[in-house]
């Protein structure tokens, strides 16, 4: 190693120099983990250890800054990094290969980034008051979550949850969009509303009846 410079765009991301050329770009962690400074000796294999671990860690930072945003569930990294890959492909870049794909999936779960149980509870518990159980338990099958962890989620959720206030709450603030509605008008929107939203056939009847008497 010749050279070991921070980069400017981020200096905590470094260029790594051999032999006065530049050879791979390298995260802090790398740099620390593998002891990267000036004068150290490293033979082809070690070389293509420190390009994959290299890959890896540029990863990582994509990772990070998409749970600055929100968390998400394996499935949703695979095929983000699968959607990445592709457009790498139509670059004519080199993909990601499954090995370094699944290499920072095991990455991410042992920083605790990655655990669908409790991305499966902070989903329901971000939105159970916007949604009824049937629809959360569609959107978990859709971020890949396990159907045993979609069962034990939405039934803790079923402690402490009256859906039948949840669907109040959310009719009454269509009332002031649909107040001018005849009444079958008012009832099928009602249905198909609280339907969209997940609640089951019984709490939809026993909200939009009660609303009806006060209502007409």
């Amino acid at each position: 190693i010749t050279s070991v410079e921070p980069q400017k765009k981020n200096p905590k991301r470094f260029n790594i120099f051999l032999d006065g050329e530049f050879a791979f770009g390298a995260d802090e962690d790398l740099v620390v983990s593998r002891r990267l400074v000036v004068g150290k000796l490293l033979d082809t294999s070690d070389v293509e250890k420190l390009l994959f671990e290299a890959e890896v860690g540029k990863l990582m930072e994509r990772m990070y800054r998409l749970w600055n945003i929100r968390a998400r569930s394996e499935k949703e990294i695979r095929d983000y990094l699968k959607n990445l890959s592709f457009k790498r492909k139509i670059k004519n870049q080199d993909q990601i290969s499954y090995l370094i794909v699944n290499t920072t999936i095991d990455t991410l779960k042992k920083k605790g980034l990655i655990n669908d149980q409790d991305f499966a509870r902070s989903w329901v518990e971000n939105r159970r008051k916007k949604r009824g159980p049937r629809i959360l338990k569609q959107e978990l099958f859709q971020k890949g979550i396990d159907k045993e962890i979609i069962e034990e989620v939405v039934s803790e959720m079923a402690i402490g949850y009256n859906g039948q206030a949840v669907a109040e709450s959310l009719l009454e603030k269509k009332l002031r969009v649909w107040k001018n509605l005849p009444k079958l008008e008012f009832k099928k929107k009602a249905y198909e509303f609280l339907l969209r939203r997940g609640f089951e056939y019984d709490v939809i009847h026993d909200v939009i009846e009660n609303l009806m008497k006060k209502r007409y």
